[in-house]
């Protein structure tokens, strides 16, 4: 498709592979592992990586030939995050809610087949979950992501069908059996969960954020624990009523 799309620039394409290449909490990488993960000649990754740097997106450390992000995504990430109101006016409230329910709470976006962390919270707990503002889940094995596509509508949701067969291959036909009953139980308890499914460690429940203005996304905000201190009985009883309470201040029905 991107082939035959006259509009489509494949430079800027190949430049944005190689950002997207770094996964949060990285420090350094090389043109070869950077060449690795995007799949472009080392060569081309050289070129890349040599603009980017003039442009400040990338920082050479020394003369070894690591690069990290540079400041001036920084100031497009922080353009972006302001893009959404919701953050703004969610993180006060999940900041509270970690605190007195013991928990890590996030609020994300879908971006294809992942969901992206906007804001995260965690509690004081010696042991939390531990994601962080721009990391990325998967969609169909997380309550986060099960909550966002069990709250859209339904032309929404079978539209997301073929990118998810896409990613998950072989596994697809298990994993959207599970998807299609985590929108069975959002109807009916009105929150999705995914208990030791994506972490075996992590217990979480999630919820879907409607759009607070025309033109904004739809997201999802979850609550996640250590399965060592949340059994599932706690998870349904206690924290998912929690978290749909928490909904109705972030955006009230």
């Amino acid at each position: 498709m991107q082939q035959e799309d006259r509009q489509f620039i494949t430079a800027l394409a190949r430049g944005l592979e190689v950002l997207a290449a770094f996964r949060p909490g990285e420090g350094t990488l090389s043109n070869q592992e950077l060449a690795r993960r995007t799949g472009l000649p080392k060569s081309t990754v050289s070129r890349l990586s040599h603009t980017l740097t003039r442009l400040g997106y990338l920082q050479q450390d020394g003369d070894g030939g690591q690069y990290r992000l540079g400041l001036a995504l920084l100031a497009l990430g922080t353009a972006a995050l302001a893009g959404y109101d919701v953050r703004a006016a969610a993180a006060p409230l999940m900041r509270e809610f970690a605190l007195a329910n013991n928990v890590s709470v996030s609020l994300a976006l879908c971006d294809g087949s992942d969901m992206v962390y906007l804001e995260t919270c965690r509690s004081q707990a010696r042991v939390s979950v531990q994601l962080a503002t721009g990391s990325r889940v998967p969609l169909a094995t997380t309550a986060i992501g099960r909550a966002y596509f069990a709250g859209l509508p339904p032309a929404e949701r079978e539209a997301l069908l073929p990118l998810l067969a896409a990613r998950h291959g072989g596994d697809w036909p298990q994993l959207e059996a599970r998807l299609r009953q985590a929108c069975a139980d959002y109807r009916l308890r009105g929150y999705t969960a995914s208990f030791g499914e994506y972490e075996p460690d992590v217990m979480a429940v999630g919820i879907h954020l409607p759009a607070l203005l025309p033109g904004q996304p739809a997201m999802a905000l979850n609550a996640s624990g250590p399965a060592f201190a949340f059994d599932e009985a706690a998870m349904r009883e206690t924290v998912a009523p929690a978290l749909r309470a928490l909904r109705l201040r972030i955006v009230p029905m």
